[in-house]
């Protein structure tokens, strides 16, 4: 007797059909923190603050000292984000013999620890909004910067300890400025120049902007995670610039391209932001820095040692009396 052909293939699929029968369930993934966590729990799985002070005694006091006490603790928050289990998640999964399961800072990944923090800055900075930052592309997390338990014996010079060859006098200057409202685990010249060690040593070059002296910190130029409202600093662009260099904001009848960024970096055409061996922080101090761009007049021109210092072009960033910028 002649076999169809759909016979034929129910009987070369029946092995397989068996073994995937056979076969034991596998369990569910569990999926990323928090999600995982806060999304399987319900209210009664949630224990109270009270609960981990048993075994967490130290952590506890430590965490009231702390500025997100004052909301945590706040009985008119949900149940889900009220006090220790509001980072660390529920306390009845965390005592689970079976399958214990806690959100541990100093274990979990950049991207799982980031979210935990988002949950409740979320009216900050959304999810993909962080996504998007340089930090969170380098798995840099909230933890890497900031510090959410403040132990007792707080001060500069124990902090200082894990940052070797700090200058406690430069901390003292900046640490007060900011440092209290973003619970920064160190000032910020320090705790940028811990990865950002490039640009920690230009700072030390003659020609620099005033972060070692303390009269600037990098958050006046660099905006580390901004906000939905404020947008992005981006450097060495013009407007960043001129916020503190007014004067040479403009607008000009004749415009310098390159200060514009209609053909150039803007500002960073010809400075360098952080630090340089030349004055004003330039990039180079002589007729070069002009050449980079205006090269035909580099081989036929000598006006001296710079263009401007000649007495020839005073106006540089921008001219209302001169397209050849020879007067203001």
């Amino acid at each position: 007797m002649k076999l169809c052909k759909t016979n034929l293939f129910a009987i070369a699929v029946a092995p397989f059909a068996l073994v995937a029968l056979g076969s034991a369930p596998q369990e569910a993934p569990q999926g990323k923190l928090p999600d995982s966590l806060f999304s399987q729990a319900k209210e009664e799985d949630f224990l109270g603050s009270a609960a981990c002070e048993t075994c967490h005694a130290e952590a506890s006091l430590s965490f009231a000292r702390s500025p997100h006490a004052a909301y945590s603790n706040n009985p008119k928050q949900s149940y889900d984000k009220q006090g220790c289990e509001s980072c660390h998640g529920p306390g009845s999964f965390h005592l689970d013999e079976d399958n214990p399961r806690n959100i541990s800072f100093r274990t979990e990944s950049a991207a799982e620890t980031s979210a935990t923090c988002l949950r409740c800055h979320e009216s900050v900075m959304g999810k993909p909004h962080w996504a998007q930052t340089e930090h969170a592309r380098a798995d840099v997390s909230c933890v890497g910067c900031h510090r959410i338990h403040i132990p007792e014996n707080d001060s500069l010079q124990n902090r200082a300890k894990a940052f070797p060859g700090v200058d406690l006098a430069v901390r003292q200057q900046t640490v007060a400025r900011k440092e209290p409202s973003l619970l920064l685990k160190a000032d910020e010249r320090t705790l940028c120049g811990s990865c950002h060690r490039q640009e920690a040593a230009q700072f030390r070059l003659n020609s620099h902007h005033p972060v070692p002296e303390g009269r600037m910190v990098c958050s006046d130029c660099h905006s580390v995670h901004p906000t939905r409202a404020t947008g992005r600093k981006v450097e060495p662009a013009k407007p960043n610039c001129v916020s503190c260099h007014g004067q040479h904001s403009g607008p000009f009848v004749y415009e310098h391209d390159a200060v514009n960024q209609w053909a150039g970096d803007g500002c960073g055409e010809c400075h360098r932001s952080h630090g340089t061996s030349n004055p004003r922080l330039l990039k180079s101090f002589s007729r070069g820095l002009c050449a980079q761009c205006h090269t035909d007049k580099a081989a036929t021109h000598y006006p001296g040692r710079t263009c401007w210092q000649a007495g020839c072009h005073i106006a540089l960033h921008g001219s209302n009396s001169d397209p050849y910028f020879l007067s203001r």
